[in-house]
């Protein structure tokens, strides 16, 4: 069975995803992805995780935008779900897509540096092994 936390987590990134579908300006500049959200073990802070597909000054905006939201984002969930306690909000960056993507340049850069395989050995092979 799922631990509390887990379900509480699933269930506060898919509330929090939903709230931030009516904040003007969140995609105004820059791509904003919630990618994970965090409950803390006694569920009084939520740790909502979002990275920005686009320069460092949007990745600035979409920050100010989403802590400024911060109060809209728990009146939603306050209205939709029928907890005891809404835990306290705070964004916090995550870095991992803009890493994985420097990653991904890196070894495509590696794999058009190698030397490319001879076909031609695999075929003398395969045809002095059949010949009689």
């Amino acid at each position: 069975m799922f631990k509390r936390s887990e379900r509480l987590n699933e269930l506060f990134l898919a509330e929090v995803n939903f709230a931030l579908r009516d904040v003007n300006g969140l995609n105004s500049s820059g791509i904003v992805t919630i990618t994970g959200v965090k409950i803390s073990p006694d569920g009084k802070d939520l740790a909502v995780f979002y990275s920005v597909l686009g320069s460092p000054q949007d990745r600035e905006k979409s920050g100010l935008i989403l802590q400024r939201a911060v109060r809209e984002v728990r009146e939603s969930m306050r209205k939709r779900l029928r907890l005891k306690y809404i835990p306290n909000i705070s964004f916090r960056y995550d870095s991992t897509p803009a890493e994985a993507a420097k990653l991904e340049k890196v070894f495509r850069k590696i794999d058009s540096e190698k030397p490319p395989q001879s076909e031609d050995k695999g075929d003398e092979e395969k045809a002095g092994g059949t010949e009689l």
